[in-house]
């Protein structure tokens, strides 16, 4: 199939807009006021024949929009095919952005970021921004929080989960490279979905005496990994959980894996570390990676951290964190303790 002609200015553009490619782009080509109308316009005029014939007949498609008249059928393939191919290109510039070494990657290389210290994980303090709806504010500029996975929105959640007094004031964060720009003219967006699970209590970690792990085949509305781990380790004083999301093989280049480790102290009583990351896989490391479980499979992978907590904390932080984290993965929501209907999750797998 011919590849789509999308100018710089136009991935650039959306690579940056914290709306994203699925709301924008519709109103990019109808709205002349749009920064990229312009081009975006050429674009919907330039894509192939080929491509629209084919969105024509596509289930999916026909079932959102099989009953719009064929002009507009035509306008909206031409959206569809737009839409999937920006996504496309955004996603694997957010890979070559975590996977290229630098002192300080994107966007630390901002002013309004000069000051700031950066672990060695990459990541900052969330203490140093202002929150709104979603959004992290300082100095004039908007961020977000590194998206768990591919969508733009992603974030979201697990921002409102950190934002609380508590987790804010220890919690450091991995900002992505891409989505940024002046606070003034950031877009916030508000959504509404249950926050799953009751608390994990502490009686429920000491009871597991030893190694206990499982792995389930993604649910129909799920978010389309290849499937899902999760292991309880015990380590001397030490009770370990590991959670990992695997992406699809065709999806590792431009998707990472959602990656999930706590540690329980037994003397303590309480959590002491706590970190979610996404894990970028090559060929060959998703295929060793693919026949072993998680707590099995060492450093393999690229692991790039988006939040990290080494303070003690009450172990009833972890449903609500590791909810978020894993949102549209609703084995994970029912694992910390959601009443999801059976119809949304997915089959147990015999783990390796």
């Amino acid at each position: 199939m011919p590849e789509l002609w999308i100018p710089e200015e136009v991935e650039t553009y959306f690579g940056a807009s914290p709306i994203g490619p699925l709301l924008e782009v519709g109103r990019g080509d109808a709205d002349d006021s749009h920064p990229t109308s312009s081009a975006l316009r050429e674009v919907f005029a330039r894509v192939p024949k080929v491509a629209i014939v084919a969105v024509l007949e596509d289930e999916k498609f026909l079932g959102l929009y099989g009953d719009a008249m064929p002009t507009q059928q035509d306008w909206l393939a031409r959206e569809w095919i737009i839409v999937e191919e920006l996504h496309r290109r955004i996603r694997r510039r957010r890979r070559d952005h975590l996977l290229t070494r630098q002192a300080r990657p994107a966007p630390y290389d901002e002013m309004a970021l000069s000051d700031l210290e950066l672990s060695k994980d990459q990541l900052v303090p969330l203490s140093e921004f202002d929150i709104e709806e979603g959004v992290l504010i300082r100095n004039g500029r908007g961020y977000v929080i590194l998206p768990p996975t591919p969508s733009e929105n992603s974030s979201y959640w697990v921002t409102r989960a950190l934002a609380g007094e508590c987790l804010r004031r220890v919690a450091q964060v991995r900002l992505d490279p891409l989505i940024r720009g002046d606070a003034a003219d950031f877009s916030r967006m508000s959504y509404r979905m249950l926050w799953w699970g009751p608390p994990l209590l502490w009686e429920d970690v000491v009871k597991i005496q030893e190694e206990k792990f499982g792995r389930w085949a993604p649910g129909p509305l799920s978010n389309g990994g290849e499937f899902t781990d999760f292991a309880w380790v015990p380590r001397g004083d030490e009770q370990h959980l590991f959670l990992e999301e695997i992406p699809k093989r065709d999806d590792i280049n431009v998707a990472g894996s959602r990656y999930f480790h706590v540690i329980f102290s037994r003397p303590k009583a309480a959590v002491v570390h706590l970190d979610g990351a996404t894990r970028i896989y090559s060929e060959l490391e998703w295929t060793s990676r693919y026949s072993a479980h998680v707590h099995r499979t060492g450093k393999i992978g690229r692991r790039v951290k988006v939040f990290r907590i080494d303070v003690a904390m009450e172990p009833d932080a972890i449903s609500t964190l590791g909810g978020t984290f894993f949102v549209w993965n609703y084995d994970v929501s029912s694992f910390f303790g959601a009443p999801i209907p059976p119809s949304l999750l997915g089959n147990a797998l015999q783990p390796t």
